[in-house]
Formats: C-alpha cells, structure tokens, sequence
C-alpha cells in the first residue's frame, strides 16, 4: 500500500509538474512569437514600400510635385494596397509633397509632435544616402531607417526610405533625393485581429498601461530608445492546466490505475506533439504547394480561385486570373544550368507575394509558368496597372550566386465576371491571352477579348497548313535580295528570302508563319530547305556571296554545323560564298549555339548579326560578339529623314565596327540621300527597295548581266 501511495503521490507530481511546464513552455513560446511578429512587421513594410519606391515614374512625378499621381500611387493606393495609415512624400529640404493620414485624408503638412518622430530618421538615413551606404539587409534594394515609436497616441512603425530610379537613368544626388514616410500603427483591431489569427492568441489586447489581471500575460513593447510606450497583454493558452483539470478527479477516484493512466497520457502527448500533427501539416503542406517554390500548386489555386468565385455577388467587386510566362528563361537554364534557373524561379515568386494581398493567391503551375489572383478588382485598369507594376517589378536585376540576370515577363489576364464566372473556362481565356501577349513582342500584357479566339484559330489553321505544305515543299520559294558594297558601286551578293504562296490565301508574309514555325518546331526543316535552295541557286553565280538567316533553334541542334558542312559538300558551294545571319541571343548563348557558331566560322563560313539594335544590343558589346558582320536594323535607316539621332546612333555604329574590324551592311535603304549619308559614313554594304526587291532566283542572273550599266549609271548620279 505504502509503495502504491509512493507511487501515486510520485506519479500526482509528475503529472503536475508536467503540466506546469508545458504551460510555461507555451507561454514562452508565445512571448517568442510576439517578438518575430514585431520583427517581420519591420522587415516587410520596407520592403512593400520599395514596391512603388524604386520607380522610374516615382522619381519623376515627384520632382514635379505631380501630387495626384503620388496620392494615386505613393498615398491612397497603399494605404488600401498594404493597410498603411500614415504616408508621406518629403521634397530634398523635407518639406511634405504629400501627407495622407487615414483617418483624415490628404493633408498639406506634418505635425509637431509626428516631427520630433520623423526627423530624427529622416536626417539620419539622408546622412547614410550621402555616406554612400547600401541596403539594410539583402532583399532590399535602397537604404532606409525603420524604428517603433509612439505616433499620434498609437505604438507605430515607421519606415523612411528613399525614392530612386529603377533603371538608373535619372541622375539623384546622394542625400538629396526625395523620401517616402510609411506609418503602421500595430494596435489597431485589424492588426490585432491578425496577430490573433496568426498566431493564436487569446484576447489579445493593447493598453499604455499595465493592466493584466488573473492569468493574463503582458509584452512590453520597447522602442529603441528603450522606452516602453505600452503593453500588449492576452490569455495566455494554457493546455497543461486544461489536461490537469480534467484529470484530477480521475487521479483520485482511480487510485489504482494512476500509474497506467499517467504512461497513457504521457505516450499519448508524445505521440500527437512529435508525430501526426506534424506529418499530417506536412503531408497538406507537400500536397497543396508547389515544392520549388512554396507556392500553391495547381489543386491549391483552383480551390482558391473557386472559393472566390463563389463569393461574387452581382454588381459588387469582382476577380481577375493572370497567367505569367518568364521571357529568357530557357535562356537563364542554358547558359547558368539548372540549379540556378531554379533559384530565378523561387525568387520570382517570392515577388508575386510581395505584391499579393491576404486574399489574392500566387500559384506556380510548372515550368516557368506561373498564376496570380487578384480580389477586390471593379475595372479593367486596375487590372492593366498592377499588370504594368508587374512587369516592371520582373525586369528588375535578380541577383543569385553573383550573377546579375534579366528576363522579362509576359501576362495575359481574363477578369470575372465580365468573362464569365466557371473557373475551367476563365482560365483557358487568361491562357489564350497570355498566348497573344508573347506573339504581340513578349514584355506586355493583354487582356481576354473574343477576337483572341478567332486568331488562335487562324495560327493552328496556319499551322496545319504548313505541315500540309512541308510535305512537298512546293508552295515555298526563295528570293533573292541583292547587296551592294557602297564604296565600289557594285553588287556582291544576295540575301536568301522565304516566301510562301499559299493555293488559297495566296502570299503569306514570313512574319506571320515563321513564328508558327519556331513554336510548332517545324523551323529545322524549313531551315534545311532554304539552305539547300541557296547553295544550290549560288553556284549560279560565281564571284557572289549568298546570306541566308538561321533561327536560334536551328543552332541549338548540337548537329548543325555538321549538317551544314555535308550541305556545303553536297552542293559544292565554297564555305567563304556563304554567310549566316543570327540574331544577338543566338551569339551570347552557351552550349551548343557557342559550339555551333566556333565550328561554322573555322570551316570558313562568314557570320553576320542580323538586326542589331532592335534588342538587347548596344554598342559596347560589339568588342565582345564573335562575329564577321553586323547588319543595322531598317528602323534606323528609316529614321534618317526624322531624326538626327538616328543618324548619329549609325554613324557611331560604324565607327565602332570599323575600329573592331568588322564589316557593316545597312538594311532598309530607300532612297539616294540615305545611301550618300551611308557613303560618307563609310559603311560597307547596304540592301533595300532602292535597288531591288527580293526577286525570284531565275530574275538573278539577268541582273546580275545588267550589274555593269546600272553601275554606270549610278557612278554618273552620284557624280
């Protein structure tokens, strides 16, 4: 009996004294999670304000005191956006461009006693600007000064930052710039009410004053000045004490069975705080998220998206799908590998939720294909300016493991309920936008109409058609555009140009099927085809050199500059006759375009740079590109007769190119002046509708029979 009692009272104490410290542990857990809320609140609001701070179009509006566009984007809408509840716009001497105060609106100063809060901050980051000091942590872009202080009777946090240029085309002089003031008062009911969600606490409160009675548990919150400036106080979860409650009366009316009572409810505490909650949360975690990323997969969205719809009452606020493709991002994989394209993809999408709203969803469908919803939309240029936002945010630098990558971002979007409220069917609409964003140039937006259905049709009709037409090849045929070199008057060669007569649409334009072509991966072929045809059509024409445009599809073929060499040997056209054309993208990329574009050049075959000026090309790459030509895009020559600074942007062009020995051929040339202005600049060879247009290949030879009087003729115009 004695070791029973021994054994019960034993076991009485373990079990208080278990409990007890599972509600000190709680407790202290609690007391570390207010600690990381407070935390993370000063980590995100810098890092919500750099959304619109570090902006092109922020600098400009306020270094016009634009205050409407700034109350639009920098006062009203982030207030709304990130539930902000003070903003301000301070001009270089800290004067207030803008002030808006939620409770009151728009106002034209700040007060005393908000200034002796302010400043101090503002004095101190405008002295770090100065200094020429970076960014407080890594994820952030711009300096700034963050501090908790009492605002107005309310705990706040205040954040200062600077408003820069995104593109560092506007010149700011350090520690002048203009700043941007957001206040978040952190004992508002919302707040609260989210802390408590959050984390959940029990009646969770603020008071200036310590006030706790009973079990109640107090915080103090501490500026960084070390003064306390209130309390936030709660019923603290005490699930020890509710399991001590409960057993109790069982420990004293089943004396017997304390022993067995206490291992059961040990084993059973262990079992749920160590095992199945955790792998239950962590299996929902790994089924209803996107293991990449984090964000919600493609179960998870779709149940979103239909418990929004599902909300939508008739003439209230409605939502919008977008559907996201990153430009350049095989791109990104081909030339950095995979591990580093994976790591773009996880921090694009961290991106997406620095823009997202507690009730918009960012999923990630696969690939680089990403999803976002947005809540709360009653228009379309809602919808068109967080679009524009968007892609302004994607082409910002990402910076991983020390390299600095760009890409771009196409998005197409269908708005419910003006396109329909079935989820399925909004969807495939965002999808066939998205589709129509990319042809249109890629870097854009565009929203669902019904047209978009109509050309979605057009383009597989397109395709079918050419497929039907690749079996034979008989509706193609290659023109012919002559080039001539600029100094002698004479006629050197001839670029090759597809073209394809359709029996019941007649001409195609290659703008339109090439494209196809590319997408549907019937280019290889059609590549192949024109080649041949050229080679072939060459050896017609001894002493003259034919160019022939090669798509960056072909080049990624790891076999091409050997299909090229067994062309050459096929057709017996000499290699030093022949000159590719490639794009800048096919030039810079690693793998096997790299390999491909080093074997055609020791073989002897030329390589020009088709287009250069239209992309991401600049002058200072020249000294880098592995190339023998540069072909100036028409945009500039046609740009002659409006402008001088198109003429200057050849002329430099030229210069550069001669000064890295390579030669120049200018397209597009229409008319006598831009072929003098091209002479005297010293380019070497021009092509255009002043002499021909592309002319079929049985047109060649009389051409190049009338090669002697039109140069004639063209030395005594000139003179």
């Amino acid at each position: 009996m004695l070791l029973v009692l021994l054994v019960g009272v034993s076991g009485f104490f373990l079990v208080y004294w278990a409990t007890s410290e599972t509600d000190r542990v709680a407790t202290a857990r609690q007391l570390y999670l207010l600690d990381q809320a407070q935390e993370e609140t000063l980590r995100v609001i810098p890092y919500e304000q750099e959304s619109t701070t570090v902006w092109d179009d922020a600098v400009r509006a306020a270094l016009g005191w634009d205050s409407s566009w700034l109350d639009a984007n920098l006062g009203s809408w982030m207030h709304d956006y990130f539930g902000f509840d003070e903003l301000y716009v301070l001009d270089p001497r800290d004067v207030p461009v803008l002030a808006f105060l939620s409770r009151t609106g728009l106002q034209a100063h700040v007060s005393p006693e908000f200034g002796d809060v302010l400043y101090p901050l503002v004095n101190k980051l405008r002295a770090r600007l100065r200094a020429g000091e970076g960014p407080n942590a890594a994820k952030l872009q711009t300096p700034g000064e963050t501090a908790l202080k009492l605002v107005g009777g309310h705990p706040a946090i205040v954040s200062v930052k600077p408003i820069v240029s995104d593109t560092g085309k506007i010149r700011q002089i350090p520690g002048n710039e203009f700043l941007h003031v957001a206040v978040r008062y952190i004992d508002g009911p919302e707040y609260l009410a989210e802390l408590e969600r959050k984390y959940l606490f029990d009646h969770l409160r603020f008071s200036t004053v310590q006030d706790a009675v009973g079990n109640e548990r107090v915080y103090p919150m501490v500026t960084n000045d070390n003064q306390t400036i209130g309390y936030y106080i709660w019923q603290p979860y005490r699930p020890g004490s509710t399991v001590m409650a409960y057993i109790s009366p069982m420990l004293v009316l089943v004396f017997g069975g304390l022993v067995v009572g206490v291992f059961v409810f040990m084993s059973l505490m262990h079992r749920r705080e160590t095992s199945q909650d955790a792998v239950e949360a962590r299996m929902h975690y790994m089924v209803m998220h996107d293991a990449l990323t984090g964000l919600p997969n493609r179960v998870h969205f779709n149940q979103r998206v239909d418990l929004e719809l599902s909300r939508l009452a008739p003439g209230g606020a409605g939502i919008a799908l977008l559907f996201l493709d990153i430009n350049g991002f095989k791109q990104v994989n081909d030339s950095f590998g995979h591990p580093l394209g994976d790591k773009l993809l996880y921090e694009f999408g961290q991106r997406l939720l620095s823009l997202s709203r507690e009730r918009d969803a960012a999923g990630r469908l696969g690939g680089d294909e990403f999803t976002l919803m947005l809540t709360g939309i009653r228009q379309r240029e809602d919808i068109e300016r967080f679009c524009r936002r968007l892609i302004e945010l994607a082409r910002m630098p990402f910076n991983i493991e020390g390299h600095q990558i760009f890409v771009g971002l196409s998005v197409g979007y269908a708005f419910a309920p003006e396109h329909g409220q079935d989820r399925n069917e909004l969807m495939r609409k965002a999808d066939v936008a998205l589709y129509h964003a990319k042809m249109n140039g890629r870097n854009d937006f565009t929203g669902f109409n019904l047209e978009m259905d109509v050309l979605l049709r057009n383009r597989r009709r397109v395709e079918s058609d050419l497929r039907e037409a690749m079996v034979s090849f008989d509706q193609f045929k290659v023109h012919y555009q002559p080039v001539y070199d600029v100094k002698q008057n004479s006629l050197i060669g001839f670029e090759a140009l597809l073209r394809w007569q359709h029996p019941a649409r007649g001409w195609v334009s290659p703008e339109f099927f090439i494209p196809v072509a590319e997408e549907a991966g019937l280019i290889r072929d059609l590549g192949q085809f024109v080649l041949r045809k050229s080679c072939e059509a060459a050896l017609q024409w001894p002493g003259h050199t034919v160019s022939v445009n090669v798509s960056i599809i072909e080049l990624q073929d790891a076999d091409y500059a050997k299909n090229l060499s067994a062309m050459l040997a096929l057709t017996g056209l000499s290699p030093d006759r022949l000159e590719l054309e490639v794009t800048e993208t096919a030039v810079v990329t690693t793998g096997a375009c790299e390999d491909n574009l080093q074997a055609i050049r020791m073989m002897g075959v030329r390589v020009a740079l088709d287009d250069f000026g239209t992309g991401f090309s600049s002058l200072g790459r020249l000294t880098q590109i592995d190339v023998d030509r540069i072909k100036i895009d028409k945009t500039f020559i046609h740009g002659f007769d409006q402008s001088d600074c198109d003429k200057a942007m050849v002329r430099a062009i030229v210069e550069l190119a001669q000064a890295t020995s390579l030669l120049t051929t200018a397209e597009g040339v229409e008319n006598i002046r831009q072929v003098e202005f091209l002479r005297e600049i010293g380019c070497d060879a021009i092509q255009g509708f002043y002499f021909s247009e592309a002319i079929p290949s049985d047109q060649v030879l009389a051409l190049i029979a009338a090669e002697p009087d039109r140069a004639v003729l063209l030395g005594d115009r000139n003179h």
